[in-house]
């Protein structure tokens, strides 16, 4: 009997203090992998933001992962940015182009101070040898820095407010957000759509556009990749997509140029070269004949509609 009233006991105890997890959906885990963002940013008291290298962190329908996370919203990093003349350039220029520069340079987790005088951690996440992701983590005061003179008071307040790095930059969270960063490329996988075994043709032919489509990739490397004839493996595009190799190379980077012109404010130049393109006028005359208008005006007519103007089914 009182075997039997303590064992009552411990099942009423277990009952009371019990917590129910929410399980992530491996097929659709987005807002799961949101709300996790927002509790890392709570834990850590930090912001994060997501800089997307090669345009891959995108929905079938071509809407991002985490809109609005694809630029520096921290309240210090907006204010005036879009308002006083050349603000917005130099950003671009500090936290996307050389920061990128550096990640890719390094490969491993770096502070990064910016031109208004705040430190970043930054962490690189690598797919299969590229860059593709870069997470930043702040913003912190950078020690024995002076401010910029073109610096209004109000914003000087701002960075008066920011908290000193501290321990909150040390190996344990950048070790979280390269865990999470990996976390993110798994559901970028699970989002491509991809069906049957990872060893059949058709997915090793998508895959491995994924992994070189921003590089000086041909049929000739795929062919290599596939350790297969360059005439065979033609057949084998035509055979699996209906389509020649370059033209699918074509609709994968198109594709990611419209994820970066919808999320980020990169210039042309730059999404461009992110998504394989070494020449800017190329790219223009190539967007437009797709999308029937040139991407300049795409990124104005489609920023704030998910999907719109995608150009592939």
């Amino acid at each position: 009997m009182q075997k039997k009233a303590v064992s009552l006991y411990k099942i009423a105890l277990y009952r009371k203090f019990m917590i129910t997890f929410e399980a992530i959906d491996a097929a659709s885990p987005g807002k799961s992998l949101a709300a996790a963002l927002q509790a890392f940013e709570r834990k850590h008291g930090v912001h994060l933001t997501l800089h997307d290298c090669r345009g891959i962190f995108y929905h079938a329908d071509g809407t991002p992962f985490f809109p609005g996370r694809y630029m520096h919203i921290h309240p210090y990093c907006i204010t005036g940015r879009f308002e006083t003349p050349g603000w917005n350039r130099r950003c671009h220029e500090e936290c996307m182009l050389r920061a990128e520069a550096a990640a890719d340079r390094l490969r491993r987790p770096f502070l990064h101070s910016c031109w208004k005088g705040v430190t970043e951690l930054i962490v690189p996440l690598e797919r299969n040898g590229s860059l593709a992701l870069l997470l930043y983590a702040g913003a912190f005061r950078t020690p024995g820095t002076e401010l910029p003179e073109e610096l209004p008071e109000p914003l000087r307040q701002l960075y008066a407010g920011l908290p000193l790095p501290g321990e909150n930059l040390g190996n344990e969270l950048a070790l979280e957000l390269q865990l999470f960063g990996q976390g993110l490329l798994h559901y970028a996988d699970l989002c491509r759509n991809r069906t049957g075994a990872p060893q059949e043709r058709s997915n090793q032919i998508r895959r491995f556009l994924e992994d070189h489509a921003h590089e000086e990739a041909g049929l000739a490397e795929l062919a290599e990749a596939l350790h297969l004839s360059v005439t065979y493996t033609c057949h084998l595009v035509k055979y699996h997509f209906g389509k020649p190799f370059h033209t699918l190379l074509r609709e994968e980077r198109i594709r990611r140029a419209c994820n970066l012109l919808h999320s980020t404010e990169l210039p042309l130049k730059a999404v461009a070269a992110a998504v394989g393109f070494r020449n800017e006028f190329y790219f223009n005359r190539l967007f437009t004949r797709v999308c029937g208008i040139p991407p300049g005006e795409f990124r104005k007519s489609g920023r704030n509609q998910p999907g719109a103007g995608w150009p592939f089914a």
